[in-house]
C-alpha cells in the first residue's frame, strides 16, 4: 500500500494571523473533503480552502 500526503494553506484566520501571518493549514476532517481534494479537477478541490469558523481552533 502507498500513502500519498499533500499539504494545503490558505491565508490565516484570526485565532492564526497574530502567530503565523503568512498562511495557516487547512485541515480536512471528513473522508469526503480528503477524498475531494485528491481526487477531482482544481476547480472543485479548492473550494477546500476556506478555513471554517474559528471554533475548530484552538492556540
Amino acid at each position: 500500500m502507498r500513502c500519498v500526503y499533500s499539504f494545503l494553506t490558505t491565508s490565516p484566520n484570526a485565532v492564526v494571523a497574530p502567530i503565523h501571518p503568512k498562511a495557516m493549514p487547512v485541515i480536512l476532517t471528513t473522508d469526503e473533503e480528503r477524498d475531494a481534494w485528491v481526487r477531482p479537477p482544481w476547480n472543485e478541490a479548492k473550494v477546500l480552502r476556506s478555513y471554517g469558523g474559528i471554533w475548530v481552533m484552538t492556540v
